[in-house]
């Protein structure tokens, strides 16, 4: 999906997640509408990134408007913060103030350290493709020799037989 789609699914289900404040939900059922907020949120980041990266050789490129993308961008990012410090907000002073600021704390820990989780595993799935690509070459490479190895005997094999 573009980012615009995702970002729009993300204001969305912020939305949501004012609705169930408004509506007096539990803390649990404002969590779950947080959690599906911050998968929508990463989406839309994760798409951001994509389109940053270069594109498949073969890929149809279609012109874009740079200045419209920077401010869609723009906008997104800063929406976003917005409503990060909303978060805030409901930690300290709104529905989630029972976990207070050191139920804030404790959730920023844990997202870091799931970041840094997922940052070690890419890095590591990364080296391993590495890796595997490596050893691939390397065993085609002794295949190769082997058998260009084994047709060059018999081929001075053949010709010491036959003449």
């Amino acid at each position: 999906m573009d980012p615009v789609t995702l970002f729009a699914t993300a204001t969305a289900l912020w939305s949501g997640v004012k609705k169930a404040v408004e509506f007096g939900r539990e803390a649990q059922d404002i969590l779950g509408q947080l959690s599906q907020w911050a998968q929508a949120v990463d989406n839309f980041d994760h798409a951001v990134q994509q389109e940053k990266k270069k594109p498949a050789l073969f890929k149809k490129l279609k012109p874009s408007n740079a200045t419209a993308e920077a401010f869609d961008e723009y906008t997104a990012r800063v929406k976003l913060r917005e409503q990060e410090a909303e978060i805030r907000h409901l930690f300290l002073y709104g529905a989630l103030n029972h976990l207070g600021m050191d139920g804030l704390r404790e959730f920023y820990e844990i997202r870091r350290k799931i970041r840094e989780k997922r940052i070690r595993e890419i890095q590591d799935q990364k080296f391993r493709r590495e890796q595997f690509v490596e050893q691939m070459l390397l065993w085609g490479m002794i295949v190769l020799i082997l058998v260009a190895g084994g047709l060059a005997i018999w081929g001075m094999l053949a010709l010491v037989m036959g003449g």
